[in-house]
């Protein structure tokens, strides 16, 4: 029978740091995304809280943990150009 629980140890984790200031310490926020009523089918749009963490010192959100971003509107527009 597999172990389903593995022993870790706290000399197997590596910590997470911020990767603009180095801390270490981080508090779950979240980010609010809304969805069109059009794809959910809803009679209105819907909103979607998305849990992530930023750095509790500088407030950064390291890349490993932002929630998926839209294309931000100038750049679709500089590839027009």
């Amino acid at each position: 029978m597999m172990d389903l629980n593995p022993k870790i140890k706290p000399s197997d984790m590596k910590p997470i740091t911020c990767d603009n200031c180095g801390g270490v310490y981080f508090r779950q926020v979240l980010a609010i995304n809304k969805v069109s009523k059009l794809l959910t089918g809803e009679a209105q749009d819907s909103v979607i809280p998305i849990p992530t963490f930023r750095c509790d010192d500088c407030g950064f959100i390291p890349e490993e943990f932002r929630p998926v971003e839209q294309e931000k509107e100038d750049d679709t527009k500089s590839d027009d150009k």
